[in-house]
């Protein structure tokens, strides 16, 4: 199985028995809340099924479970779905963290930058976006970390407990993750960059002389 691992934590491919896990957090109300501004989302299992076989038709997407190096146990969802604006490949990521008690921890942060590297270091994208609802200023900050920058402001997008909030949109290009990658992968990691670096790019071996 490919996996990408990052910090403490691992992104695995999104398989159909993680539908199960997906019912739990997907139905869970305070979660959806602040990562679907739906907080009575009520997802049956058919209809993560169908959205599953609508995901994997999509071979430039990307879906993910995220899991705990240390525990080997799921903590959370990840996706990078490829999209163009004019002629420029980007990718549109989102994440959250279905173990609550794991929030406020740095997960956030490590979850997001490593889609970055994953998008800007791997997939050649040019550009990043992600949407956030006006009141999840936990995810602003973690966006705003990150190198994004809040590009614009959708108003009255949806109605959540008695009234209506704005969707917020930020955005990161390339050159600007890479003028400050190094200096957020150390923020993460610490010393472990190096042996991140490392272990993240091929390795260039000399061909040896051939004799005729």
């Amino acid at each position: 199985m490919c996996v990408f691992e990052f910090a403490d934590i691992r992104f695995r491919p999104l398989e159909k028995d993680d539908l199960k896990l997906l019912h739990v957090w997907e139905n869970d109300f305070e979660l959806m809340m602040y990562s679907r501004s739906k907080p009575l989302n009520m997802v049956t299992m058919a209809q993560l099924e169908e959205r599953y076989e609508e995901w994997m038709k999509k071979e430039k997407d990307l879906y993910f479970i995220v899991e705990s190096l240390e525990s080997k146990e799921p903590i959370g969802f990840a996706a990078i779905r490829a999209e163009v604006w004019g002629n420029v490949p980007g990718a549109d990521i989102g994440t959250y963290i279905g173990k609550k008690e794991l929030w406020e921890k740095g997960f956030g942060k490590k979850i997001t930058v490593a889609l970055l590297e994953m998008s800007f270091i791997h997939l050649n994208m040019e550009r990043c976006e992600a949407w956030s609802i006006e009141y999840n200023t936990r995810a602003h900050h973690v966006l705003e970390f990150c190198g994004f920058k809040k590009g614009g402001v959708v108003r009255n997008t949806v109605y959540v407990a008695g009234r209506k909030w704005s969707s917020f949109h930020f955005d990161i290009l390339r050159e600007e993750y890479m003028n400050t990658r190094m200096s957020l992968l150390k923020k993460i990691l610490g010393k472990k960059v190096s042996s991140y670096l490392e272990r993240t790019q091929p390795v260039l071996k000399p061909l040896k002389h051939v004799q005729k």
